[in-house]
């Protein structure tokens, strides 16, 4: 039986250019780099990985606010690489042993578009008039985000007036799309896409449905809270 071997590629973006990128060996038994990701419905996409790779650690030691890291998995049938999370700097954890002279990175990242979520407009922004395209615009031109965003040209002309005050920016956004129902969807590339929601709704009815069984998981998680 042949093994099915997918390379991993790590890329660090500063800017708009591509500063570092490694492809480090993922050898069985070997736990020096452990990726995880997750993406939901209610929450940003991120990723976090440990390393103690020295490799990987020389490229990722300098990884701060603003800087942007891309993992990629290659495709067996024509050697390509396909994106699985591309996000900002978060968090970078650091643990240095000094008699073996070890260096354990923990790095975390998230979709962009969270800066919205940390950014509080103090001052008054008042909307007259404007297209749903130019309140994003606006937006992510104050929170300095660099993702990418793609509004359904039914929405984008859509105009909307009012007055803000003293409010987060993406409670802001949130009401502004509850208002002239638009559904956003943040992708693990770090990309947005807005529409309708009906024609996402659709969308996703329209899709094949795929049955997993328990020996599809490999692991399950479970938490409750209050």
């Amino acid at each position: 039986m042949n093994e099915t071997n997918h390379k991993t590629r790590l890329e660090l973006i500063r800017g708009d250019s591509v500063i570092n990128t490694i492809e480090p060996t993922m050898d069985a038994g070997s736990n020096d780099l452990e990726f995880s990701t997750n993406s939901s419905i209610n929450s940003f996409p991120t990723l976090s990985f440990k390393s103690s790779n020295p490799e990987v650690n020389q490229i990722f030691m300098g990884f701060s606010k603003h800087d942007i890291v891309r993992l990629s998995v290659s495709n067996t049938t024509d050697k390509s690489f396909t994106t699985m999370f591309e996000g900002e700097f978060n968090k970078k954890t650091m643990k240095i042993e000094n008699k073996s002279s070890k260096v354990d990175l923990d790095i975390q990242a998230i979709h962009s578009f969270f800066r919205l979520s940390t950014l509080e407009l103090s001052s008054t922004l008042e909307f007259k008039e404007t297209t749903f395209k130019e309140f994003v615009i606006k937006l992510v031109e104050i929170a300095e985000i660099s993702s990418k965003v793609s509004i359904e040209h039914k929405l984008s002309n859509i105009r909307i007036a009012g007055l803000s005050r003293n409010t987060n920016a993406f409670r802001l956004f949130k009401e502004v799309c509850l208002m002239i129902n638009a559904s956003v969807v943040f992708n693990t590339d770090n990309t947005v896409n807005i529409e309708l929601r009906p024609d996402r709704l659709n969308h996703i009815k329209s899709r094949n449905i795929k049955t997993i069984t328990d020996k599809d998981i490999i692991s399950m998680e479970s938490t409750d809270r209050i």
